[in-house]
């Protein structure tokens, strides 16, 4: 509803309505239609009266229309799950920092996790560079890639599109290009002996991944989550590398045709290990 983002409203409807649980109540039996029902919020499915819980009915409709908390809020609670005391968060293609923002924050618990954030935008970096000021995370302003050097990138009318130029991607203005330096993951000095890996590249995906082959045969990337992809024999690249397929924002095993999460089967066996068993 409009009128409850407008604060005088929103001051008024908690006085009159919220803090007057009779008047509720009347309200919504006046209003809503009493039912169970499914709904799905940060990747997981909640059983919920239509009534009795409308809050969580309400920011599923809102989720609904959004892409950023439909899908991107799951993805984040797992991403957030499998971070560990002495990790590395790669964010290839950050944009203005949504998830590197989110995940830094684990910082104040574990102070040795490390962070990187790539994102080849020029405009959209440094928006970038004032989202992360205060994160201690690295930034670094170029594209990644299967090779060092340069790519033609197209604009699009948002900055979540901008991209290496690709004939059937629809969100791109072909006509409008520029060069933008590239490297591959390899070629780049990453510390850590953990490393989730996030890409959201607009359909070079597998490129990127090919640029970081030596890394991820190296055992030293327990989690690679894609943002999309339009190679259709990447999941299976990936499984070829030793790594086990799950949907990103529900966990849920399996080739998922969107959201794809890939966690290496050595980290796997290590986790299900008995409590009280050492990890390594």
């Amino acid at each position: 509803m409009k009128l409850r983002a407008n604060p005088a409203f929103s001051y008024m409807w908690h006085h009159l309505v919220d803090c007057n649980p009779r008047f509720r109540l009347f309200l919504l039996n006046l209003l809503i239609r009493d039912r169970e029902m499914d709904i799905r919020l940060f990747g997981s499915r909640l059983r919920v009266n239509s009534r009795k819980e409308v809050g969580y009915v309400n920011a599923y409709k809102i989720a609904r229309g959004s892409a950023v908390f439909r899908d991107e809020s799951g993805v984040l609670a797992t991403l957030a799950l499998l971070l560990e005391p002495m990790d590395t968060f790669v964010d290839v293609g950050a944009n203005v920092g949504l998830f590197s923002s989110v995940m830094v924050r684990v910082k104040h618990a574990f102070p040795h996790i490390k962070f990187y954030a790539f994102e080849p935008n020029p405009d959209t970096v440094k928006r970038l560079r004032e989202t992360l000021k205060d994160g201690n995370v690295e930034i670094l302003d170029y594209a990644l890639s299967n090779q060092n050097g340069e790519r033609e990138f197209c604009e699009a009318s948002g900055s979540g599109s901008f991209g290496v130029k690709h004939a059937s991607y629809p969100f791109q203005i072909h006509s409008r290009t520029r060069p933008v330096k590239t490297r591959t993951l390899d070629s780049l000095d990453i510390s850590g002996g953990s490393i989730v890996l996030k890409i959201d590249v607009e359909c070079h995906e597998r490129e990127v991944i090919e640029g970081a082959a030596g890394l991820l045969a190296s055992g030293r990337v327990k989690a690679v989550y894609v943002d999309g992809y339009s190679d259709k024999s990447l999941p299976g690249l990936l499984q070829r590398m030793d790594f086990r397929l799950f949907d990103g924002r529900t966990l849920e095993p399996g080739i998922p045709k969107y959201s794809l999460l890939a966690l290496h089967r050595k980290r796997l066996e290590q986790w299900a290990q008995a409590p009280g068993e050492s990890r390594k």
